[in-house]
């Protein structure tokens, strides 16, 4: 079954817009490690805090992507943008349109 994997960056202030630059050439990568999907969304309420959610269908895909020499050079790099310890949580679809089509592909 597909896993959802879940990063909430919360960014320090006037860092958005320049970590957003870097990043999101970063978070594309993802596609040569076999990500499924993947967005970043913003919070409305906490205009700091932005969610990067993906969909793997390996966890190992994950880690070799997050582990790669080029993400980890983009993260030693954006260190000082976000202000709160950056762990990844993990999610099993449940219900939905997206949880029936994981279904459907496995």
């Amino acid at each position: 079954m597909n896993q959802i994997c879940e990063l909430n960056w919360h960014l320090t202030p006037f860092r958005a817009q320049e970590w957003i630059d870097l990043w999101f050439p970063a978070a594309e990568l993802a596609g040569d490690y076999g990500v499924l999907d993947w967005w970043i969304y913003r919070s409305i309420d906490d205009p700091l805090l932005f969610r990067q959610v993906s969909v793997w269908k390996r966890k190992e895909d994950f880690q070799d992507y997050w582990f790669s020499d080029e993400i980890s050079a983009i993260r030693t790099e954006i260190i000082t943008f976000y202000d709160k310890p950056l762990l990844p949580s993990w999610n099993t679809p449940v219900a939905g349109s997206f949880a029936r089509r994981a279904a459907d592909s496995a």
